[in-house]
């Protein structure tokens, strides 16, 4: 028993330094490549007799020589790290799938960065650029396709390892929390760049029509944005369908994938991303809205509407990418239930959003307040406070009534789901969190007040604070007492529950969430029982 904990120690300890060294080099023959081929291209078809120049030769000896170091260490310990791939304990460690996840992750970013720069160049001579005036013709396209070509052909290549490593879809623990973690970051960072070139393409559309419209007299300006939005929109996209497919994939190997948490978060990160960038500019233009309507500023339409277009172009794409996800994830909550911990996202996922609308909601009572108190005393109104709070109130409320009332639902039943979801940490760091903030904002708004009314009661008359910002202060008091009462209210509904007799939960409330945690225990036994498998494989092989 002793021995093989020791073997298994040295087995981790030798794979560390194998998987590590050969990352190590095959970074290190990737950027030597890069500059090797970039100073190959200028050379041959820039400068003729470069080679007589003291920096060119310097260039090449230093990713010559770099190459000449680093592609032997790197091949001898991928062949080293290859004579132990008969061994299933070596086939799923998780520093084998660090490697070769990072490894993926490199040459996308070396296949889809090359490929972005060659796209936008193709997309502005599509456009009416002149190839005469572009600086990387031809040199920098021969660099960007062959390092595009080498990018994909290292995806092909690890991809492919991970195919014959024969346990894609039912990795060990944190294997599989490499590979989710992989697909996670790829596919967010896909999305990103295909929501901002998105975007950018409805921008550039909406500020070309108002420039027909309105007759701008620059016309060309739209050549380089334009290609620049196309690569970001085509890189971004394929990379997002690339990821999900991945997903898919691995889905259809094991279908416990489907409730997967590290699936979860994705989709409810993109649900965040999606919301995110669909509300915060209908808050923007609401605001213009409401600044219009009251008469502020004194921009033309044409400024205005120009202003508007970056708003404006948000909201479909984020509208999309919003409707996508959340449809994805309730149609896959619907066919594969929920694990605990897909369970626990949900939540972190609803008290999230609630705490942001509530924080939305908050200031924007406080700014429309402070407006209102001008209005009162004053005789006047500050136009920036008023539009900022009625565009945050319009956007805060709505969100956080609507999840708020969702949490509750689930939290004022007296039944097992009740119980849990009253004991969750996500509500309990909620509601807690917003009591702590309520009362701190409370006793520091309403301590000034007191503290200055005794100062003039003591005789002080100065230490007044003027009637304007006496009811500033109020108004704070008033917002922060009210939220903080009603969630005070909340954790007392909560104890009265557990005051009644309520103990701890033992069996789902439903015949679906049952199923869901009998699948998800089946699961587990039957990586367990493959685990177990795989070792009494390795132990009869070995004797």
């Amino acid at each position: 028993m002793q021995n093989n904990v020791k073997t298994g120690r040295l087995a981790a300890v030798r794979r560390l330094y194998v998987y590590l060294v050969a990352f190590v080099s095959q970074m290190a023959t990737l950027v030597g490549v890069n500059e090797l081929v970039g100073v190959i291209s200028r050379a041959w078809l820039e400068r003729s007799g470069a080679m007589l120049d003291p920096f060119w030769r310097t260039a090449a000896a230093g990713s010559i020589g770099v190459l000449i170091v680093a592609t032997p260490i790197f091949l001898v310990h991928w062949g080293l790290a290859q004579r132990f791939r008969s061994e299933v304990a070596e086939r799923r460690s998780v520093w084998r799938k660090l490697f070769l996840y990072a490894s993926t992750a490199a040459g996308l970013i070396v296949m889809l960065s090359n490929s972005g720069r060659l796209l936008r160049e193709i997309a502005w001579l599509a456009f009416g650029g002149d190839l005469g005036a572009m600086e990387s013709w031809p040199a920098g396209w021969l660099q960007w396709g062959v390092m595009a070509v080498i990018g994909a052909g290292l995806v092909q290549q690890w991809y492919g390892v991970l195919h014959e490593d024969g346990d894609l879809g039912h990795e060990a623990r944190f294997a599989r929390f490499v590979r989710h973690l992989f697909l996670v970051l790829a596919g967010l960072a896909g999305l990103g760049v295909a929501i901002w070139g998105g975007r950018m393409l409805i921008q550039i559309g909406l500020q070309m029509v108002l420039d027909r419209a309105f007759g701008a007299p620059e016309w060309g300006w739209w050549q380089r944005p334009l290609a620049d939005a196309v690569s970001q929109a085509l890189i971004g996209t394929w990379l997002v369908q690339a990821i999900w497919r991945q997903w898919q994939d691995a889905l259809a190997l094991n279908p416990a994938e489907g409730r997967a948490v590290m699936r979860r978060i994705y989709l409810y990160l993109g649900v965040l991303i999606g919301a995110i960038a669909t509300l915060t500019p209908a808050a923007l233009l609401l605001r213009e809205g409401v600044l219009m309507v009251i008469g502020e500023g004194g921009d033309s339409l044409a400024k205005l509407l120009d202003r508007m277009t970056g708003p404006v172009s948000f909201i479909p794409i984020g509208a999309v990418v919003w409707r996508w996800c959340w449809t994805t994830l309730r149609k896959e909550t619907d066919a594969y239930g929920d694990s605990n911990e897909s369970v626990t996202v949900r939540r972190v996922y609803t008290y999230l959003v609630t705490a942001t609308g509530l924080a939305l909601l908050w200031v924007g009572a406080v700014e429309l307040l402070h407006a209102l108190i001008d209005a009162a005393l004053v005789g006047g109104v500050w136009r920036e406070p008023l539009a900022n709070g009625v565009a945050l109130l319009a956007v805060g409320a709505p969100v956080w009534v609507i999840f708020w009332r969702r949490a509750q639902s689930i939290a004022e039943r007296d039944d097992a789901a009740g119980l849990v979801e009253r004991n969750s940490w996500p509500r309990k760091l909620y509601l807690y969190g917003v009591a702590l903030v309520g009362a701190l904002v409370l006793l520091f708004t309403l301590a000034q007040v007191i503290y200055r009314v005794l100062l003039v009661v003591m005789g002080e008359p100065n230490a007044m604070l003027s009637s304007g910002e006496l009811a500033y202060r109020l108004a704070d008091s008033v917002v922060a007492a009210s939220l903080w009462a009603l969630h005070l209210l909340a954790l007392r509904a909560d104890s009265r529950f557990e005051k009644a007799g309520e103990v701890t939960l033992e069996a789902p409330q439903s015949p679906s969430e049952r199923r869901a945690a009998l699948e998800a225990h089946i699961a587990w036994l039957e990586a367990e029982l493959a685990a177990a498998r795989a070792e009494l494989a390795k132990l009869e092989g070995g004797s």
